[in-house]
């Protein structure tokens, strides 16, 4: 950790320009909020608790860009009931600098918990490191937050994932994974903040065995101050396949740990202690070395002192997507429901490491993110999955828009009213933002969108009969001979299948002969690479035209273009060729072109 110049202090900014309310049903609405503050690359995770809510205030935590290149620094941000943001940076002392940290993806992201008190507790960028713990001077206020590593217990261990909670006292609950690696374990540990004390304690090891890596999924305090726990099992040191998702529940009053029908279990809890502690046991053939099937990202949420269900990801075996699914104790044994079915949904469809659930009132929701690859994009979609008591299925909507690349989240009900307040952040937007989104309980958050609606809409495939498939095809070059111009036009669009030009070729060309004349509705070309997400890779200048008995036509002309999609209208002319003449092909450092299709669509 070391000091950097500010790149944002305190401010108070209220912020209606981004405020968007989009009809639920005609009894709610589902109001998002893009937050006024610049927001880091490196903001993603599935284990994280950067939310809060106290009352009316909105408490988030994300990580902000730094001057230097990888690192990050980590902001606060606050808003009142009546919509005014402020933000603050952490900082070693008061009037420092903000402190930075490295960038780590997936590990280096923040964890708060407000306490009774209103004291602002920060556990930040930690992987496999010694505390980075942060704390308000100031009731409430996160301009005010600074180091307090030295007062947390176990100085001279690594810590990583921290996932935190208050109670119905207004103690804070930590739960971290601590190793020093020597025993062959990494463990799960609980920690408290006693209110009166003032400061942290280690409370228990939760769990521990040899051989093992915990992985903290979440914490949850009940209003009868019992400490809820999920986690997962992975392999020592670590792995990014887990399984044997565990739930446990401690009772600081007594010191006993037990299983979700209450049998007592020994602590340190391991991997086969039984008393229903695993809500997902091993299958055919799984260890816990297997790299599928397997556990990714779990989350709990409470009927009162009860487990209402656990929302988790699950992939099966041999597939790479993860499924959405909802874990539920029947009271004598763990039943599990696909919510999420991607195999079902079509090709490069997913679920991102992002998932919540939440209850109230008589309404569980379950959020996740739906992704889908769609000709070298990754776009993605937050969704929402309620069931009102008593119904037999599960209602879906969409939380916020859709997006280029990843998003994540997490979810907290505000105890006033009931409502969803949803901290959704796109990383990988231009520029990376983090959403509020609120989601009241006035009401079921329909209309029923049914799941399939949704992915085809994200997928955006404008339809029509693409005849451009099997033309022949000649180009002006080539990269290689696995960057072929037949790949244009094989109506495969991914990265593998792309006409690449060759370095050097500042005019490229491509020419495709159909299979038989045919009137067209319009051109579609489909250019760039997945692993841009800006619009360097798309292609910068060319022509679209179309080969008629007239000779050849521009449809098309494009000079400043940054779009990864172009369309030209062909208005039923009968045609049996098309070409793109480039003058531009990127403003990538290497310069070249890259197209993963072109489409002819014919007049239906």
């Amino acid at each position: 950790m070391a000091g950097a110049a500010s790149t944002a202090t305190a401010s108070a900014t209220p912020n209606p320009a981004t405020a968007v309310e989009v009809a639920a049903t005609a009894t709610s609405t589902v109001n998002t909020e893009t937050l006024p503050f610049r927001v880091d690359s490196s903001n993603q995770a599935a284990w994280w608790k950067p939310i809060d809510l106290v009352g009316g205030v909105t408490y988030f935590a994300f990580n902000a860009p730094a001057a230097q290149a990888s690192q990050h620094e980590v902001h606060l941000a606050s808003r009142t009931a009546a919509g005014v943001w402020t933000e603050g940076c952490l900082r070693a002392s008061s009037g420092a600098a903000c402190s930075t940290f490295a960038d780590d993806n997936g590990h280096n992201q923040p964890s708060i918990v407000v306490d009774g008190n209103g004291s602002i507790h920060a556990f930040v960028s930690m992987h496999n490191e010694q505390w980075n713990y942060f704390r308000s001077t100031v009731s409430g206020d996160v301009t005010t937050l600074v180091d307090r590593t030295a007062q947390m217990p176990d100085l001279d261990i690594d810590i990583t994932y921290p996932v935190t909670a208050r109670g119905p006292d207004g103690d804070a609950w930590l739960l971290v994974r601590t190793g020093t690696d020597a025993d062959g374990a990494r463990e799960g540990v609980l920690y408290h903040y006693d209110l009166d004390a003032g400061h942290w304690e280690r409370e228990k090891v939760i769990a521990a065995a040899a051989g093992y890596a915990f992985y903290p999924d979440d914490l949850q305090v009940s209003s009868d101050g019992r400490v809820h726990v999920l986690w997962e099992w992975g392999p020592f040191p670590a792995d990014p396949a887990r399984h044997l998702g565990s739930y446990a529940v401690y009772d600081p009053a007594t010191g006993i740990v037990r299983g979700v029908g209450g049998t007592t279990v020994a602590t340190p809890v391991t991997p086969s202690s039984g008393g229903s502690v695993v809500w997902r046991a091993f299958g055919s053939g799984e260890t816990i070395g297997s790299y599928t099937p397997a556990i990714q990202s779990a989350k709990l949420a409470l009927n009162g002192t009860s487990l209402a269900g656990i929302a988790y990801r699950f992939v099966q075996k041999d597939q790479s997507a993860y499924d959405a699914l909802f874990a539920r104790w029947t009271g004598s044994a763990w039943s599990s429901e696909t919510l999420v079915d991607v195999s079902a949904l079509g090709t490069d469809v997913a679920t991102s490491a992002a998932i919540d659930v939440t209850r109230a009132g008589t309404s569980t929701r379950v959020y996740t993110v739906v992704t889908a690859h769609v000709c070298g994009e990754l776009r993605s979609q937050a969704v929402v999955a309620e069931r009102i008591d008593g119904a037999s299925g599960w209602t879906f909507a969409t939380v916020g828009e859709q997006r280029l690349g990843q998003q994540r989240l997490r979810a907290e009900t505000r105890s006033t009213d009931g409502a969803d307040v949803v901290y959704l952040t796109a990383p990988n937007a231009a520029p990376a933002v983090v959403v509020r989104a609120g989601l009241p309980r006035s009401g079921p958050i329909g209309p029923a969108v049914p799941l399939a609606d949704i992915v085809s809409a994200l997928r955006g495939d404008p339809g029509g009969t693409n005849v451009a498939v099997g033309a022949t095809v000649i180009a002006s070059s080539s990269m290689r001979a696995d960057t072929g111009p037949e790949l244009a036009v094989d109506g495969v669009c991914t990265d593998a299948s792309r006409w690449i030009s060759a370095v050097g070729d500042t005019n490229p060309s491509i020419r495709l002969t159909l299979v038989e004349p045919t009137a067209l509705d319009e051109v579609r070309v489909r250019s760039g690479y997945s692993a841009d997400t800006g619009t360097s890779a798309v292609l910068r200048a060319f022509q679209i035209q179309v080969h008629s008995a007239a000779g050849w036509t521009t449809v098309g002309s494009y000079t400043t273009n940054t779009q990864r999609l172009v369309r030209s209208a062909v208005g039923g002319t009968v045609v049996d060729g098309v070409r793109l003449l480039i003058t531009d092909p990127s403003t990538s450092a290497t310069d070249v072109a890259r197209v993963f299709e072109i489409e002819a669509i014919a007049v239906e």
